[in-house]
């Protein structure tokens, strides 16, 4: 594998990620709180890696569907996407506390699961047999891929290079190092940006780079996806040539990560923000105790539903049905929906707290 990389442009970013992994291990989170945003992060990554290949679901769908409870407006072929793409992903978390090295057969596979349930003319894990031209979501092009006849040679030899990228870079540059190349490669029919995404996960789950499970690069990548199609052609250029330089998108993938860390870190400090004034709501018997669990829950996954407060509260579907309607009069949810697909956006009273947005590409 052949590249060029000025590590001296990537210190200052390095170390700013370094510094937020330090504070990832030592936030004061309620492990409630945690494992529920550790939940939205999940959503958010199977979401975010699916839209940036043009899938259309908002994260709301694409959180329903993985809870199994229906496909609401999606066509076949999206849902597939979605499901396909979460046990890729789970794949990738089981492969974190293996032993189970990043080979072409792991690689392979992931595609395999990416493409579950599509067309088998897209020989789901199997190397291409014939050119193929990447393209953004928009359909414009990106850049060409090298010849197909020189695809096994080059997974063959980026296979090798996987094996000892860790003891040369930082696991960041590793990570972002090992996108690149896939994607520049773009081995398979169809499916090799989410593979590229799922390796890049795998390399930073292994190796320190987990920030607890709260941090969803893919949807940064997805909300900046303009940046993240002209970082990779400004590496590779219009034909892939190998000794291009790497270090523009190196440098554009580890100051994302950063930015995906600094959102939730942004968004932590905004749900002590919520949650004063909550509980102020409930002190003043305008708002009902149970509420302060629900509010939370809903900040943090930017919608709730009646199912959700039960399981979180233990209230009875009656009791719900009446919290949830003093919620919407106070200003504090939104109702939208019909019957089971009936859920509830943030309200004004939550959406007036300082540093209330979380960047999202999709408002359901």
């Amino acid at each position: 594998m052949e590249y060029r990389l000025d590590d001296d442009a990537l210190v200052d970013c390095l170390t700013d990620l370094d510094r937020q992994r330090w504070l990832f291990d030592h936030l004061p989170i309620d492990p409630t709180h945690a494992e529920w945003m550790r939940r939205r992060a999940w959503v958010r990554t199977v979401h975010g890696t699916t839209r940036i290949e043009g899938n259309t679901a908002s994260d709301i769908e694409v959180e329903a569907l993985l809870a199994g409870e229906g496909r609401t407006r999606l066509s076949d072929r999206e849902a597939r996407e979605i499901v396909g793409t979460r046990d890729a992903l789970d794949l990738v978390d089981e492969l974190v506390v293996s032993n189970v090295d990043l080979d072409e057969g792991v690689i392979r596979e992931l595609d395999r699961r990416v493409l579950w349930g599509q067309s088998p003319l897209l020989t789901p894990g199997e190397y291409r047999r014939g050119e193929n031209r990447v393209i953004d979501a928009r359909g414009d092009p990106v850049f060409q891929t090298p010849a197909s006849g020189d695809v096994p040679e080059l997974m063959q030899r980026y296979a090798a290079w996987l094996s000892t990228a860790v003891a040369h870079h930082a696991p960041p540059v590793a990570a972002a190092l090992a996108h690149l190349e896939l994607v520049a490669i773009h081995p398979f029919n169809d499916g090799n940006g989410r593979t590229a995404r799922a390796v890049t996960r795998l390399m930073l789950l292994r190796h320190g780079y987990a920030f607890g499970g709260l941090v969803s690069l893919d949807a940064q990548l997805d909300l900046d996806r303009p940046a993240y199609f002209a970082a990779i052609r400004a590496a590779i250029g219009r034909d892939y040539i190998p000794g291009y330089d790497a270090t523009p998108f190196v440098r554009y993938l580890v100051l994302s990560m950063s930015r995906a860390a600094d959102h939730v870190l942004a968004r932590l400090r905004s749900l002590g923000q919520v949650m004063v004034g909550v509980r102020r709501a409930v002190a003043d018997g305008s708002l009902p105790a149970p509420m302060i669990d629900g509010l939370a829950y809903a900040w943090i996954n930017r919608h709730l539903r009646a199912g959700d407060y039960i399981r979180i509260t233990g209230r009875s579907a009656q009791s719900t049905t009446r919290d949830l309607a003093i919620a919407v009069r106070e200003g504090w949810l939104r109702a939208t929906g019909e019957r089971r697909g009936r859920h509830y956006l943030l309200g004004p009273a939550l959406l007036a707290t300082p540093a209330s947005g979380e960047r999202t590409s999709s408002e359901a």
